[in-house]
């Protein structure tokens, strides 16, 4: 998979296959919200494994029962690449 930048129009298209994820920045964000602590910290467990079989990882911030997954590719300048889209599929099939 490139570590290419992707264009705007790019990452526009791929957000409006990827419902609740915003690009905010260089990055691409979604936040879930959990029956509490507990539930979301097995989330993020569960992505974190995700993250490590794709060999992509997306940094995740728990907050009580609410967990936030944020991607961006260090090797595209820190730009949002084809393996944060592919990452953020990945999570959402996982989560919603």
């Amino acid at each position: 998979m490139s570590d290419q930048p992707l264009t705007e129009a790019e990452i526009e298209l791929a957000l409006s296959e990827l419902p609740g994820w915003s690009h905010v920045g260089d990055r691409l964000e979604q936040t879930w919200t959990f029956d509490g602590h507990l539930r979301a910290l097995a989330a993020a467990t569960a992505v974190g494994f995700l993250n490590e079989q794709r060999g992509h990882h997306a940094d995740l911030t728990i907050n009580y029962n609410k967990l936030r997954v944020s991607a961006t590719t260090h090797s595209a300048g820190n730009k949002v690449s084809a393996k944060d889209t592919d990452l953020a599929r990945a999570v959402s099939d996982l989560l919603d």
